[in-house]
């Protein structure tokens, strides 16, 4: 799960940070999970700045626990 606090203009403040969820780790995909984190937050780096209503800055101004959806 990727996390990340923007600025009311888009932009991100401070770098993304990754997680991985312990029961989505088995013993086969393990050794890719450091780099499906490391993708997640070089994604969220390339999609900044984002264009959001700025009256709803408070509701996205700190995106916790993002998951990614790799069937989409």
């Amino acid at each position: 799960m990727v996390s990340w606090q923007m600025n009311e203009d888009g932009s991100l403040k401070g770098s993304p940070t990754c997680r991985t969820i312990p029961d989505s780790i088995t013993a086969s995909n393990r050794p890719q999970a450091p780099l499906h984190c490391e993708r997640a937050v070089r994604a969220v780096r390339q999609a900044a700045p984002f264009d959001l209503p700025d009256e709803y800055y408070e509701a996205w101004k700190n995106i916790t626990a993002w998951r990614f959806d790799r069937r989409l």
